[in-house]
């Protein structure tokens, strides 16, 4: 997975953010990966808050686990500091996250929990 392509490659996984990427595009004249899911990270926080779309949030936590384990060193920087660092924000919503997270997800988590000292 290449960060040069991943907005792509998520919007065709989770076509329901196609319009959130198209109007991003429209903003920024170009696809600018962390503030993409940094614009994503509200749909996010309420797929997993609210804990009624289970399939779909185990959906969205394979993707990050492909991130974690199959992206180059800018995509998992992405995860950790625009996506996992968000999720940390609220100790509540981070213990949900924790439920759904993979091995690779969770120590990225972890890592940057500690990074900012929340741990």
């Amino acid at each position: 997975m290449e960060y040069k392509d991943l907005a792509i490659h998520f919007t065709d996984e989770f076509e329901e953010y196609k319009p959130v990427l198209q109007e991003h595009i429209q903003f920024n004249g170009e696809i600018l990966n962390h503030v993409f899911f940094g614009e994503c990270n509200d749909y996010f926080i309420e797929l997993i808050g609210k804990e009624k779309d289970i399939p779909k949030i185990m959906e969205l936590f394979n993707f990050l686990e492909q991130m974690a384990t199959s992206g180059d060193d800018d995509v998992t920087e992405l995860l950790s500091v625009t996506i996992l660092a968000r999720l940390g924000d609220s100790k509540k919503l981070l213990k949900t996250a924790y439920k759904y997270m993979d091995s690779e997800t969770r120590k990225a988590s972890n890592e940057i929990e500690r990074f900012w000292g929340r741990t």
